[in-house]
C-alpha cells in the first residue's frame, strides 16, 4: 500500500517537471524547469528613493533594560516608537540540553494563538531549532518566569528538534496556505546554484516538505533570498542587493514548485549594511524592507507589472538604538513587532500602520 502510494507520487512529480526524493525530515521535490521568468536588463527602471538614508551596521549594542520594558523611538523620517511586548528566553542551556542555546533568534512569525521564533547558536553553524510560545502565555509571563520555565517542559511553549536552517532570518507565515515557510540557504549567506525552501511543520516544528529549484537569467545564475514574506493572498517576496541597488522578487509557490518574478522597478538607495528582513502589513498592504536601525516601506500592489511606484510612495524610519534588527512581523491592526537580539525581545510599534 504505501509503495503503491509512493509510486503515485512520483509520477505525478514527473508529470510536473519535477522528481522526488524522500528523506527521513521532508519530502524533497526537485524542479527542473527554470524557476524565474526570463527578463532583460533594458526592461527594468531604477526608482531614485532619496528619502531613504544608508545605516552602516557598526558594534551591536544591549536593551538598556533587559528584565523589563525598552522604548526604541525612530529619530528620522516617520515617526516610530516600539515598547517591549514580549521578553524572551535567555538561556544558553534550555532543558538542560547545551543545543538549545537561546541566545540568537533570527526570525519569528505569528501563526494564530501561537508565536514561532527560530533560534539559529553560532556554535552550529546552520543547524537550528523553533520554538512555539502560546500568545497568552507569554503575555502573562515575565522574563525570570520564562526563564524558569524553560528548565522543564512547559505547557504553552515547545521547543522543536535541531534542523538545516542556513542563516536562518526567513521564517514566515503564508495566510492563504495555513503554513510556515522558510529557506534553506548556507549560514554565510553565498549564492548557490541550487535553492531550497522549506515548509515548517506547525506542530513538529522540523520540516515536512521542500522544494529545490534554480533560477538562471539568460544565462546568468540568481541567487534565491535570505529574507521571506507573504501577503493575503499568498504571493511570497524577499528582496537583495545587485550593484548596489535594491531587487524585490515576487513568487507563487506552490506544493511542489516556485515561480519567480523579478519586479521591473529596482529601488536606488538601500537601507543598511545587512538586509535584515522583509516584512508583510495586512491593514495596509505594503512590504517593509528591514535594516538594523533602518526601515523603508512600499505598497506591494505597485510592484505588479511594470510596476507604478514613485518617489512619494517610499516611506523611511531610521533609528538610533544600535540594536539588531532581526525580524519584523505585523499584528491584523497594522502594529509592527521587531524581533531584536542582546537580550531577545519582541517589540510593538505604539501606532498601527
Amino acid at each position: 500500500m504505501k509503495f503503491g502510494k509512493l509510486s503515485v507520487g512520483i509520477a505525478t512529480a514527473v508529470l510536473l517537471g519535477t522528481s522526488f526524493v524522500g528523506t527521513v525530515d521532508a519530502a524533497t521535490y526537485v524542479q527542473r524547469s527554470n524557476a524565474i521568468s526570463q527578463y532583460s536588463g533594458s526592461s527594468l527602471r531604477i526608482l531614485n528613493n532619496s528619502n531613504v538614508q544608508f545605516v552602516k551596521a557598526g558594534n551591536y549594542g544591549w536593551s538598556k533594560n533587559p528584565s523589563g520594558r525598552e522604548t526604541i523611538k525612530s529619530v528620522h523620517g516617520t515617526k516610530w516608537t516600539l515598547k517591549t511586548k514580549y521578553l524572551l528566553p535567555n538561556t544558553h542551556m534550555a532543558l538542560g540540553k547545551s543545543s538549545r542555546d537561546f541566545t540568537n533568534p533570527q526570525a519569528a512569525a505569528f501563526g494564530g494563538k501561537y508565536l514561532f521564533v527560530l533560534y539559529a547558536p553560532h556554535q552550529f553553524h546552520g543547524k537550528g531549532f523553533i520554538v512555539r510560545y502560546n500568545r497568552s502565555t507569554l503575555d502573562n509571563m515575565s522574563l525570570s518566569q520564562a526563564q524558569d520555565a524553560l528548565t522543564k517542559k512547559t505547557a504553552g511553549m515547545k521547543v522543536g528538534p535541531m534542523f538545516n536552517v542556513g542563516h536562518g532570518q526567513s521564517l514566515a507565515y503564508n495566510k492563504k496556505q495555513h503554513a510556515i515557510w522558510m529557506w534553506r540557504d548556507r549560514p554565510d549567506m553565498k549564492p548557490t546554484t541550487w535553492s531550497t525552501i522549506q515548509r515548517i511543520s506547525m506542530s513538529s516544528l522540523k520540516p515536512n516538505r521542500a522544494i529545490k529549484f534554480h533560477m538562471n537569467n539568460r544565462g546568468a545564475m540568481v541567487p534565491a533570498g535570505h529574507d521571506l514574506t507573504f501577503d493575503n493572498s499568498g504571493n511570497a517576496y524577499w528582496w537583495g542587493i545587485s550593484s548596489g541597488h535594491v531587487k524585490i522578487y515576487k513568487a507563487k509557490l506552490g506544493s511542489r514548485s516556485i515561480h519567480v518574478k523579478l519586479t521591473k522597478q529596482l529601488l536606488r538607495k538601500q537601507t543598511g549594511t545587512h538586509q535584515q528582513a522583509m516584512g508583510y502589513n495586512p491593514h495596509n498592504g505594503r512590504l517593509y524592507l528591514v535594516s538594523d536601525d533602518s526601515i523603508q516601506t512600499l505598497p506591494a500592489r505597485k510592484l505588479n507589472g511594470r510596476g507604478s511606484l514613485r518617489p512619494s510612495d517610499i516611506k523611511y524610519t531610521r533609528f538610533n538604538s544600535h540594536r539588531e534588527f532581526e525580524s519584523m512581523i505585523f499584528d491584523a491592526t497594522g502594529h509592527a513587532l521587531l524581533l531584536s537580539n542582546r537580550n531577545p525581545e519582541l517589540l510593538r510599534s505604539t501606532t498601527g500602520y
